[in-house]
């Protein structure tokens, strides 16, 4: 069952990322449609989690400061990811954002924190830092700028998992719990990604920047929804799995199932490396269970 409903988590996830590209063809992928979605989000988010928390909410100044920290890190890579999606293939920007997800806070917690390295484990590791950097070679002109934004978006959500993952160990300050951070992540995208959409609006864009038009509330609210699902699924898993195994599956999972959704419904080129990088991660990440 703890399979199944990862399985089905890892599929939303990749559904999700092919949500948030639908509203990247219709809001455009200037600084203001990507922060003006990452408020709304925030919005969906918070109400989802706070019904799905009973409607209630704890607060504490330390898991605030941290959730303001992540969402920053979030906001960034997703206003980033809008433009990757533009030039990029999904699959490209998927396996990017999970592998750095997975393996920054692995190496950090083999670094700062005492955790064990194993043999296995770091020749998990190295195959697919291997991977990766086979599929961001497979285009036939260097793109400086392309790897730049690859390199970003890997950092930035490992980064991601690593304050999430700081914010779960502390023991000198008092910390909400897990559904409670998810909430005030949601709270503090909302608030600071419309101060920064209405900056950005007063401001002015160039002719990419559109209005966030009633159109794509739907859009953003079914991100949410999924995005929520598939969050409460590793929850859930996650009470009987261990997160060596599940981190892994969900990498793995959401990558292959991106690049899928990529080729089927957004007509993606694939080459051979890009292929080839794929099935690497996918057995770099099997190696971590």
């Amino acid at each position: 069952m703890q399979y199944a409903m990862l399985t089905l988590a890892a599929v939303l996830l990749a559904a999700d990322f092919s949500i948030n590209r639908l509203y990247q063809k219709k809001a455009g992928v200037s600084p203001e449609a990507g922060f003006g979605f990452n408020s709304v989000f925030g919005l969906f988010w918070a109400i989802i989690f706070f019904v799905v928390n009973g409607f209630k909410i704890d607060f504490s100044v330390y898991s605030f400061a941290m959730a303001a920290v992540m969402s920053t890190l979030v906001m960034v890579y997703n206003i980033i990811g809008f433009r990757f999606l533009k030039r990029g293939a999904m699959a490209l920007y998927t396996l990017f954002l999970m592998s750095g997800g997975m393996l920054v806070p692995y190496i950090w917690g083999i670094l700062f924190l005492g955790e064990p390295c194993t043999v296995l484990r770091t020749a998990a590791v190295l195959i697919i830092l291997v991977g990766v950097v086979l599929a961001n070679v497979s285009r036939e002109k260097a793109d400086f700028r392309l790897i730049l934004m690859c390199a970003a978006v890997f950092l930035l959500n490992g980064f991601c998992s690593v304050v999430s993952k700081l914010h779960q160990i502390e023991v000198n300050f008092r910390c909400v719990n897990t559904v409670d951070f998810v909430i005030l992540n949601g709270i503090f995208k909302f608030i600071f990604g419309g101060i920064i959409w209405v900056f950005a609006r007063r401001k002015g864009e160039n002719g990419e920047s559109r209005p966030l038009r009633g159109e794509v509330l739907p859009i953003i609210a079914a991100s949410a929804v999924v995005g929520g699902v598939s969050y409460i699924l590793q929850l859930l898993s996650a009470r009987s799995l261990q997160a060596t195994v599940l981190y892994p599956f969900i990498t793995g999972g959401s990558i292959v199932f991106s690049t899928l959704a990529g080729w089927l419904i957004f007509k993606d080129k694939l080459s051979k490396q890009l292929v080839l990088g794929i099935i690497l991660c996918v057995i770099g990440t099997v190696m971590f269970l």
